[in-house]
């Protein structure tokens, strides 16, 4: 690991203060929120319930969606209809590299979804991302339908979406989720566990809350989306469970997940803290063999003589409404028997919302690795969303 040039620091410097991926964790332990409460998916993610547009319109941004100023009268409502309500997800990134200096514009996603209230009770939601196709059939589109018609208020999902596993990050690139996809300078293979970008599988999943205690569990086809007809006599299972409270202003979530197809076993605990300002919350996995995504000929083939280990952790910081210092810690280890194989990052930056549903977030990443390559980038991101 090396520092970059004094001219692209500066070039990072005046970024940072002149100005992503959205952790969304966060804002539910800093307000103490289920993950419905926001959103229409219960266990997180997309689209948002009218809470969670208020939330993104007036308690994260600098300039609020009140309708001030030039923006007086100005009313921003998604729903086509009292039932049917559409969103977006666009995310690009400036990314420059350590070595020689070289720089990249990329496109990560422009997704489009929707929701449609069928009844008091059951949901139908949709999602295609229009722009990533790198990763073929393993990140297909997402279709389900919610049915809250169990007793207790639990639910039940069908269709081809993401298992409920730890924390729902949507910045693949940790560790704990699809890592960095193979594509780090120095490190030949795959650093990161399965769920890549729009991972998704089809099946069904249970869930609700007892108490302090949400709980979901999940069977799947175990194809990871690569099949519409999968005919196996081994389904893919995932199981969580969390616990949230508070003590006075501090709110807290502790929670354990597991999941398995055939002799692939992946177990993890996570873990968080929040209070109004600040969030710091973490994941540690560990799997039984691995699995290889990007396989030929046919991907999601089980190493059988392989496990691995991921870790991640985050720090946010709220400076001002509008304004958040992060930082984050991965590490990935092979478990192979090789001393200093390990790879380790941090990840140090700042989020900038200057309006409802617009975010620019600089970061600058150090990858340490044993031997010491440069390999440091820096990048800028952009997300709209609604």
């Amino acid at each position: 690991m090396r520092g970059f040039s004094c001219t692209f620091a500066c070039v990072l410097f005046i970024l940072t203060f002149w100005s992503g991926a959205l952790a969304l964790p966060r804002f539910a332990l800093m307000a103490g929120a289920k993950c419905g409460s926001c959103h229409v998916n219960p266990t997180g993610g997309q689209i948002r319930t009218d809470y969670g547009l208020s939330y993104g319109m007036d308690a994260l941004p600098l300039r609020t969606g009140k309708g001030e100023g030039d923006d007086a009268g100005f009313t921003f409502n998604p729903k086509l209809s009292e039932n049917f309500t559409i969103g977006a997800d666009f995310r690009r990134q400036f990314i420059i590299e350590q070595t020689g200096g070289a720089s990249a514009f990329h496109l990560m996603t422009m997704s489009l979804y929707g929701s449609v209230q069928l009844q008091k009770r059951l949901v139908f939601f949709f999602k295609q991302d229009l722009v990533n196709e790198t990763y073929g059939a393993l990140g297909g589109p997402e279709v389900f339908i919610v049915a809250k018609i169990l007793p207790g208020g639990w639910y039940v999902k069908g269709g081809d979406f993401l298992p409920d596993y730890g924390w729902r990050l949507d910045d693949h690139t940790a560790y704990v989720r699809g890592g960095d996809l193979g594509f780090l300078p120095g490190f030949a293979g795959h650093a990161g566990l399965i769920f890549l970008p729009n991972y998704k599988d089809i099946g069904m999943e249970f869930g609700g809350y007892a108490g302090g205690f949400f709980i979901t569990a999940g069977v799947f086809s175990g194809s990871g989306n690569t099949q519409k007809i999968y005919f196996e006599n081994d389904k893919a299972y995932s199981a969580k469970i969390e616990y949230s409270g508070n003590i006075e202003s501090v709110n807290f979530r502790l929670g354990a997940s597991g999941y398995g197809y055939k002799s692939y076993k992946m177990g993890g605990i996570h873990a968080g803290l929040g209070t109004a300002d600040v969030a710091l919350l973490g994941e540690v996995d560990v799997t039984h063999n691995t699995i290889d995504p990007f396989a030929v000929p046919s991907p999601g083939d089980i190493n059988e003589s392989g496990r691995a280990m991921a870790a991640y952790g985050e720090l946010d910081i709220r400076a001002v409404q509008g304004v958040w210092f992060t930082g984050k810690y991965d590490v990935f280890d092979p478990i192979r028997g090789v001393t200093g194989d390990a790879l380790k990052r941090l990840t140090i930056g700042m989020e900038f919302f200057p309006y409802p549903f617009v975010e620019f977030r600089p970061q600058y990443r150090l990858a340490m690795e044993t031997p010491s390559i440069d390999n440091n980038t820096g990048l800028v991101q952009l997300h709209v969303w609604f």
